[in-house]
């Protein structure tokens, strides 16, 4: 009998500044190492070439766009493939969705998991909505060198001065957290959950629990993309709500994307905002955007908006299916969870 698949994509920024981070050469070392962790229940598949390649903002970033495309179309076509794990976000990857078919989909007869964030948003979204899909949005592993740097900043360097090398301590954790993650994200495929939760507060409207919801969204540049587009039906939060979270945007940025999700209409028929974490460099901006979102939210229908650390381009950050079912529920005064069944990203063994 054959063993299910997971598929290692790097359709978006250059992965070898991971590799290095993990002290590796090579594609084959970095399937390798998932391979051992995940054990044998998954083989770990990946395209080498894609693995290893670079990048050049000077000349448009990646010049193997058909070559990214037909790697992810052909995961996605695969039965034997349950899952599809995106290293890295970054780039490049968005103007590439319409060289993909995504009717490959419709002939599928088990499901398949699209794993990522940040770039990947319209993917993880588009795979999600579909009846053999399951989209999480969570953490594409190369961002840990970025998300640990920063943690150490936030933990270790207060008003006394630098108390440790943020650098040397997110080095020596990159592999280990990379393995943990990887264990996860096996878990999750088969069937046992995630150890990682989400715990948000309630900054604005009412909000009775338990409740359940589904969820469209992601990166919030990234998701604007979809608006307009072929893809418009299933980003749009009709009866849904939406999980926001951006790195690296001024204000008056943010500000312009929220207008364009405004003038489309999306605020309508929301049900419920969920945003992650916001910041450039150092600066945290979510209580910023709560503001900013004041001015473009309907009064006469306050749509509550519940805040997390747990979901953005942080460290830890923790999954979330999006256009799945998910509950909402208060565990404490002004303190809610977001909890799904283990059974929601099971795709092990499937038929």
């Amino acid at each position: 009998m054959a063993v299910d698949r997971v598929h290692l994509i790097a359709p978006a920024g250059s992965c070898r500044p991971f590799l290095e981070a993990l002290g590796l050469d090579t594609a084959v070392q970095i399937m390798d190492l998932v391979q051992d962790v995940l054990g044998p229940s998954f083989a770990v598949t990946g395209d080498h070439e894609l693995i290893e390649a670079d990048e050049d903002e000077d000349h448009g970033g990646r010049q193997d766009d058909e070559h990214r495309a037909r790697d992810i179309q052909m995961a996605l076509a695969d039965d034997q493939v349950v899952a599809v794990v995106g290293l890295r976000g970054g780039a490049w990857l968005t103007r590439v969705l319409p060289r993909i078919d995504f009717g490959v989909l419709d002939r599928r007869t088990r499901p398949i998991v699209m794993h990522g964030f940040s770039e990947l948003t319209p993917l993880v979204n588009i795979v999600g909505a579909h009846p053999k899909g399951i989209g999480n949005y969570d953490m594409s592993p190369a961002f840990l060198a970025y998300g640990l740097r920063r943690q150490a900043r936030e933990r270790f360097c207060g008003g006394e001065g630098l108390r440790i090398d943020p650098d040397e301590w997110a080095a020596k954790r990159v592999c280990p957290e990379f393995e943990s993650f990887i264990r996860d994200v096996g878990d999750m495929l088969s069937g046992q959950g995630s150890k990682r939760r989400i715990t948000a507060h309630l900054v604005r409207g009412n909000l009775s629990t338990p409740t359940e919801v589904a969820f469209v969204g992601g990166n919030l540049v990234v998701f604007t993309t979809m608006v307009g587009s072929p893809f418009d039906r299933i980003a749009r939060p009709t009866g849904q709500w939406l999980v926001l979270e951006e790195i690296n945007e001024k204000p008056e940025r943010i500000d312009r994307f929220l207008a364009h999700l405004t003038l489309a209409g999306y605020w309508e028929s929301c049900g419920g905002i969920l945003l992650g974490d916001f910041h450039i460099k150092d600066r945290p901006l979510t209580a910023a955007v709560v503001e900013i979102l004041d001015y473009h939210l309907p009064s006469d229908s306050p749509i509550p908006i519940l805040v997390t650390k747990n979901i953005g381009h942080i460290w830890p950050m923790s999954p979330l299916p999006l256009h799945s079912p998910v509950t909402i529920e208060e565990t404490d005064r002004n303190v809610y969870g977001v909890r799904w069944p283990a059974s929601a990203t099971r795709v092990a063994g499937s038929i």
